[in-house]
């Protein structure tokens, strides 16, 4: 079975799944112009929106998976740096094998999640963390909910750590900001008449 996911709307990246192993394709530019990892088994398919190439070798190359976070992710560039920080943009060991960190090696793929805390989430969600395309719509997901929250250990300096209590505190202070502001407002109408 040959499943199309796309990436920011003008990278597809397909993956090929048979006889219960999942193995990992290239990446595909809309317009045909093909970027390909090296295989020896590779099935081509086309459509009227992408070309796409399914593989039976994982991507192991760092800069193909790093093409792959970056275009994922070009609206969200501190995602990118945290796949850099986390993973150093490895979903796969040159072995073929999912890259593992961590401690006991319980983290997993290019954003390192911690597999027995997210795994479930992420499967209910139809994202599986050991492929590159459910590793990466899973970050996504999660960015979308928690911010760089999870990441904190690679989040840039430059970019602030946003909490709930951190969000509650700016709503109220942006509120008396509107609210002072209304007043001024008020005052200078005022003194117009």
């Amino acid at each position: 079975m040959i499943k199309n996911v796309f990436f920011s709307g003008v990278v597809a990246a397909v993956f090929y799944i048979g006889l219960g192993q999942v193995a990992h394709a290239s990446i595909a530019k809309a317009t045909g112009a093909l970027s390909t990892v090296a295989s020896t088994s590779a099935v081509i398919a086309s459509t009227t929106a992408t070309t796409t190439i399914a593989t039976s070798t994982p991507i192991t190359g760092r800069a193909v998976v790093e093409k792959l976070v970056r275009e994922y992710f070009a609206d969200i560039p501190v995602m990118i740096e945290i796949a850099r920080c986390e993973s150093n943009f490895r979903q796969f060991t040159d072995s073929g094998l999912v890259m593992r960190g961590g401690n006991g090696g319980v983290m997993v793929g290019v954003f390192q999640f911690f597999e027995s805390v997210h795994a479930k989430t992420a499967r209910a969600l139809g994202f599986d963390i050991t492929t590159i395309e459910g590793n990466l719509a899973y970050a996504r997901h999660l960015y979308k909910q928690e911010g760089t929250t999870p990441w904190i250990s690679c989040v840039p300096a430059a970019v602030p750590v946003m909490s709930a209590a951190n969000k509650e505190l700016q709503i109220k202070l942006l509120t008396k900001v509107v609210e002072l502001l209304t007043e001024l407002l008020k005052i200078k109408l005022a003194e117009g008449r």
